[in-house]
Parts: structure tokens; C-alpha cells; sequence
């Protein structure tokens, strides 16, 4: 397989979002006080994956500037998990996802700034496979691993997914909002600038006609969400033929520039974040009718356009 650092940070990034999105409609007292198999909460969950980001981060720096990374903390596995959770135990919510967040990007940021033969450089010590694509393959699998762990407790504990309206932690929407933006902006990133405009990498549309639609229909979830913040019903368009209304809204963009394209997708992006902020937990889930659904909670429709999202970012399908 052909060593990619864009490859790697997409595979990062989209099994980031899936982990988030396994959070979603789950309130702040399922995610900080009910114990998932083994005793941790979701929070003690999250310090954890925060935790070994930061240390692939510093131990992959250490191989650079020392020659090898200190794998102690590999030997001693449950000790340094338990120190690394015991440490955040007093900490509140907003501040374990600030963190989460803040290592990540961390992480990233040292990355993509590597020189690509730096960080295809084959590497082993002391019996491990240090090779950088490989460790980033086994953060992501490791981020996956645990995303199956809360979908398992989820349903264990009758948490379902299939709750309507749906209400949770506004933190946890934002966080996985912006998962989900981090991991459409890495797929982006895998098609050539050149071939945005022009190759196709969804049936017949190019990433352009992808980016349009994904801020047409965020464009329209803005639009209800206003609404809904002033506690009105949303009075959107009532979209009977999905797939027409889209095809209409991709040519509307056909001769749209991909600059313009690309800054009102983070125009509509900051507009709706900016929403999102200013609700607060109550009304985030009142219910509201909505063209498509008699009881639509605001938290619905943020969910919609990150699951929407979510799912254009997969760098495997339908990005190559």
C-alpha cells in the first residue's frame, strides 16, 4: 500500500466522528455518571482516548529529536490508564471534550507538518512496529474499538438510538459537529486541487458539487434553526423529491467558482455553530413541527446535518 499522510489524517478524522456521533441524544448524566462494563463513564472514556493522543504525539516526536520513544507506558498499559482517568476524575464534561479536541488537533497539526518521508520512514524498536501509518491506523482502530464499546452500553442499558425528538449534551453535538467538519475538510483533502472541479467522486459530481450540496442543505437546516432559536416553528421548504431538489441546487453551482463554494460552506458552517451556541440546553430540545415530522427538537436538526455530513466525509465511498 502506498504510504499517505492525507490518508491517514481522513482515517483519523472520520473514525473521530463516528466515535462522537455514538454519543449523540445521550444527556449529561448518561455520559458522566452511568458506569459502562469495566467502570468507567463515557467522560472516564473519552480522558482515556484523549490520553494516548497525547502520548502517539510525544512519543512519535521523541523518536525524531532521541532517536526512539520511550514505550514504557506500553508495558504498564492499566496503570497508566487508570492515572491518565484518575487525573480528569473532578473534571466537568465541557472540559474532558475540550481536551479530547485539543489533543487531537495537537496531534494532527505536528503531523501534517512532517515531511512525507519522515513520516513514511520505516521504524521498529524493541519489537514494535513504530512505523507512523501504522500508528495512526491503530489510533484510529482504536478510536472504532471504542465507539462499538458505547454502541454495545447503549443498548445494553436501553439507550437507544431511535428516540424522537432527541435531546442530549449540547457539548457533545458541537464536538461531534465539528468531528464531523474536520473529517470532511481531511477527505477534501485527498483529491488533488487541480481535479476538485472536475473529477468525479460521487456518481457524476465532483467534490465541488459535494461541497454545495453538503452547505445547500446545511444552509437549509440554518434556516429552521433560527427559527426554532426565537421559538418559532421552522418554516422551511417542504422537499417532496429529494433527489430533484438536488440535482436542481448542483446546477444552480455548476458555474459557481470553487473559492465561492468553499466560503460559503464555512460562511453557513460558523452561521449555524453560531446558533448552536446561543440555545441553550432546554430549548435545544423543545419540539417543534416541522414540514417532515410533527415533534422536531433543534438538537434533531443539527443531528441531521451532521449525519449528512458525516457521510460525505468517508474518504473510502464515496471519496476515493
Amino acid at each position: 500500500m502506498t504510504c499517505s499522510l492525507a490518508q491517514g489524517l481522513a482515517h483519523l478524522a472520520l473514525e473521530r466522528a463516528r466515535l462522537l456521533e455514538q454519543l449523540i441524544g445521550l444527556e449529561e448524566e448518561a455520559l458522566t455518571r452511568r458506569p459502562m462494563p469495566g467502570g468507567w463513564t463515557v467522560k472516564d472514556l473519552l480522558v482515556h482516548i484523549a490520553a494516548w493522543d497525547r502520548w502517539e504525539r510525544r512519543e512519535m516526536e521523541r523518536t525524531l529529536t532521541e532517536g526512539a520513544p520511550d514505550l514504557s507506558a506500553l508495558e504498564t498499559m492499566d496503570a497508566f490508564n487508570a492515572d491518565a482517568v484518575a487525573a480528569w476524575r473532578g473534571r466537568d464534561l465541557d472540559e474532558v471534550l475540550a481536551e479530547l479536541q485539543e489533543a487531537r488537533r495537537d496531534w494532527t497539526t505536528w503531523l501534517a507538518a512532517l515531511p512525507v518521508e519522515t513520516f513514511c520512514q520505516e521504524r521498529t524498536f524493541r519489537g514494535v512496529d513504530w512505523t507512523f501509518p501504522t500508528i495512526l491506523q491503530v489510533q484510529a482502530q482504536h478510536d472504532a474499538e471504542h465507539a462499538a464499546q458505547v454502541a454495545a452500553w447503549r443498548r445494553q442499558e436501553g439507550l437507544g438510538y431511535e428516540v424522537w425528538p432527541r435531546r442530549g449534551s449540547k457539548a457533545v453535538l458541537l464536538a461531534a459537529l465539528a468531528a464531523s467538519r474536520e473529517a470532511l475538510l481531511t477527505a477534501v483533502a485527498l483529491v488533488p486541487p487541480e481535479e476538485r472541479a472536475s473529477r468525479p467522486v460521487c456518481g457524476t459530481w465532483t467534490l465541488k458539487d459535494v461541497l454545495g450540496h453538503v452547505t445547500d442543505w446545511e444552509a437549509l437546516c440554518l434556516q429552521g434553526l433560527g427559527q426554532m432559536a426565537v421559538g418559532r416553528p421552522p418554516q422551511v421548504e417542504a422537499i417532496e423529491d429529494v433527489d430533484a431538489w438536488n440535482q436542481v441546487h448542483v446546477e444552480a453551482r455548476r458555474d459557481q467558482p470553487w473559492e465561492e463554494v468553499w466560503a460559503e460552506l464555512e460562511a453557513v458552517r460558523r452561521a449555524l455553530t453560531g446558533v448552536l451556541e446561543g440555545m441553550d440546553e432546554d430549548a435545544m430540545g423543545r419540539a417543534f413541527p416541522a414540514p417532515w415530522d410533527p415533534h422536531c427538537t433543534p438538537y434533531d436538526w443539527a443531528y441531521i446535518c451532521l449525519t449528512h455530513e458525516r457521510e460525505h466525509a468517508s474518504p473510502f465511498n464515496p471519496l476515493p
